[in-house]
């Protein structure tokens, strides 16, 4: 449990940053147009703060932290929204600083940050496999 607040507070001063840089950049360059920058406060704060904030909860309520899948969910869970969020940061530093890139490159970090986020989906979808085994163990197999 201690794991999760930690990476909670990672997310936190993650998003945090993201959000001062985004403020304080725009406001250097003059930027008054939109940036997937401004995404990635709100991205750090919801996927990751809240998420790992609350998961304690979650793994005393279901007992999910014995179950093997755990860290299928874990891992999955992490490289996606690392993915997500580093390729959408990088997006929006283009777009901020008005950075020109090839089309090759444009359609990479977008690509990428779209099987981020597809990463990030398998990893929801692995916790609530974990919250459905939970509760069925905890009903002995009956279905309501």
């Amino acid at each position: 449990m201690k794991k999760m607040i930690h990476l909670s507070a990672a997310y936190l001063i993650f998003g945090l940053l993201t959000g001062l840089f985004y403020h304080e950049a725009s406001y250097y360059m003059e930027f008054t147009g939109s940036s997937v920058l401004r995404l990635v406060h709100a991205h750090a704060f919801g996927l990751g703060t809240l998420v790992f904030f609350f998961l304690p909860v979650l793994m005393q309520v279901f007992r999910i932290k014995e179950d093997r899948a755990f860290r299928r969910f874990l891992y999955t869970y992490n490289v996606g929204l690392l993915m997500t969020l580093g390729f959408m940061t990088l997006r929006g530093v283009t777009e901020l600083f008005s950075l020109s890139v090839s089309s090759f490159w444009d359609h990479m970090i977008g690509g990428l940050a779209g099987i981020g986020h597809v990463i990030l989906s398998f990893g929801i979808f692995f916790l609530f496999q974990l919250y459905l085994s939970a509760v069925k163990k905890n009903q002995g197999g009956q279905k309501s």
